[in-house]
């Protein structure tokens, strides 16, 4: 499902990626784990098809991006929940408006019934039932990090693509988040989790990528962190 191919990425004549290889199978579960620049988010905006890669080749539900045609671009993209280190709500919008921009942006004018039934329900097991009306520019950090969150799982992606989407969150919250993620994985769905939280990695164990000055590292068993 996802193939990565001796991938750099510099930025201003500093490689962030040193021939970054690895592969991942459709309904796997990976932490990507690193230190601070460690080029974590790089690697994800990558897999997002936020940026290209400096050299080497990305392929995604078996397709490379870079011989890919715009609309099959398109097709990955509306595949993809992904959920950005920095959180990019619309502020005039309310929250349930924000979350519904991931469904109808994706060729659908009006929010389809049983896609909202689905987006209240995520904001519920998100502790924002409340706060479904409430604009965007109104919410805590920690709240606008989950309403990021909903809107990534809002879509039914086939992969989701977190970047630390625990940060900013109590111990409760983290705990929900990572409900919602082991039960989409569970379903079927490719999950990627760049943390810094050890706990996490502990009590939920599974395979682990390691980034450390530019280079990775795959631990094909459980890792200890």
């Amino acid at each position: 499902m996802i193939s990565l191919k001796s991938v750099c990425k510099e930025f201003q004549g500093q490689r962030v990626l040193d021939q970054t290889s690895f592969e991942l199978n459709r309904g796997e579960f990976l932490y990507l784990l690193g230190g601070t620049g460690a080029g974590k988010s790089t690697l994800l905006r990558l897999l997002a098809t936020e940026e290209q890669p400096s050299s080497g080749s990305i392929s995604l539900f078996g397709y490379t991006l870079d011989t890919a045609s715009k609309a099959t671009l398109q097709a990955i993209r509306q595949s993809i929940g992904y959920v950005p280190q920095e959180v990019r709500l619309i502020s005039d919008f309310t929250v349930l408006e924000n979350v519904a921009l991931s469904i109808t942006t994706g060729g659908r004018r009006a929010l389809p019934a049983q896609a909202h039934v689905r987006i209240n329900e995520i904001l519920e097991k998100l502790g924002l039932g409340t706060k479904r009306d409430r604009l965007a520019r109104t919410l805590s950090g920690g709240e606008a990090q989950r309403v990021a969150v909903a809107r990534a799982l809002a879509r039914n992606p086939e992969l989701i693509i977190a970047d630390e989407p625990t940060g900013a969150q109590d111990k409760e919250s983290t705990w929900s988040l990572m409900d919602l993620f082991l039960k989409a994985n569970i379903s079927g769905v490719t999950v990627i989790l760049a943390t810094h939280d050890s706990e996490i990695v502990r009590r939920v164990r599974k395979r682990c990528a390691l980034l450390k000055n530019g280079r990775m590292t795959l631990e094909e068993l459980a890792c200890i962190y």
